[in-house]
């Protein structure tokens, strides 16, 4: 709760997600990730000030091999002992030549400040990127796609089988990933998670053919879309657009006052975005070192 806290109020020092919105980091550890002690102590290490205040935090995503730095602002000239830090304790064998070690660690386009110091420590910019959207929730609703034969809903609270539908629906928009229903209700007891923001489009079969998770703090009342997808066998059908138009309408009625979307580089989930409002982003590139 101690790094929780730590997000919510460097995002209002930074207006933007410098560092990590809370959804993913609650994933650390409610998706087992980073769940075992061992793993916790190992792989975050935690820098505080003279005064005990939390100032920085390092850790790996998922596994080793990539580094993550949480960082106040004024406390930047600590990104170095970080960086350093997570070479000795992150790094992981390379493909290609196993003797060696290699680390990613990923810098927003206006971020020249990381940019120079991972240029400096040796790394190089790869040509992996991701997208972070972002746009007002009061800026006016898009049309929401007629969805005649399915249903916009929420997920309801203690239904088992909303859960296993929602899980099997994400495995099949996401082949790599192994999420299971134990998985997803696990996810379902973080401190952010809210029924309510989960929706779904439920097919007449009563599978779920497209979701959108949106994750709301009520801090600084900004939220984040994750996930999205619809199920193959329901494309091109505007599923995808009426859930997330429905999470739009409830996010207005929440008074947030920012709304994101996080993405790679594949055109149609940004052509989706952009149709939806999310026209701002910035641009977050991976760089590697190997050594």
């Amino acid at each position: 709760m101690r790094v929780r806290q730590f997000l919510l109020s460097t995002y209002a020092l930074n207006h933007t997600y410098h560092n990590w919105e809370l959804r993913r980091w609650e994933g650390q550890w409610f998706w087992g990730q980073l769940s075992e002690a061992q793993h916790w102590t190992t792989y975050v290490r935690l820098w505080e000030n003279e005064r005990g205040q939390l100032v920085g935090v390092a850790h790996p995503e998922r596994r080793p091999g990539n580094l993550w730095l949480q960082i106040h602002p004024d406390y930047r000239h600590l990104e170095e002992e970080m960086l350093r830090w997570g070479e000795a304790h992150l790094a992981a064998s390379d493909d290609s030549a196993p003797a060696k070690h290699k680390l990613q660690v990923e810098a927003f386009d206006y971020d020249r400040p990381r940019q120079q110091l991972l240029a400096q420590q040796g790394y190089t910019q790869t040509p992996w990127y991701g997208y972070l959207r972002w746009r007002l929730p009061t800026q006016p609703l898009p049309a929401a796609p007629t969805t005649a034969g399915y249903v916009v809903r929420a997920l309801r609270p203690g239904v088992w089988s909303d859960t296993e539908r929602y899980a099997a629906a994400v495995r099949a928009v996401f082949p790599r990933s192994a999420a299971t229903a134990a998985d997803e209700a696990r996810f379902q007891t973080s401190p952010s998670f809210r029924y309510d923001l989960h929706l779904v489009a439920e097919a007449a079969d009563g599978s779920f053919a497209a979701f959108a998770g949106l994750t709301f703090e009520d801090v600084n009342r900004t939220a984040v879309f994750e996930p999205v997808g619809t199920h193959p066998d329901h494309r091109g059908k505007g599923l995808a657009q009426a859930v997330m138009v429905e999470g739009l309408r409830r996010l207005q009625a929440l008074n947030a006052s920012m709304v994101y979307v996080g993405t790679g580089d594949m055109i149609p989930a940004n052509r989706l975005y952009e149709s939806l409002g999310f026209t701002h982003y910035h641009i977050s590139h991976v760089w590697e070192k190997v050594w």
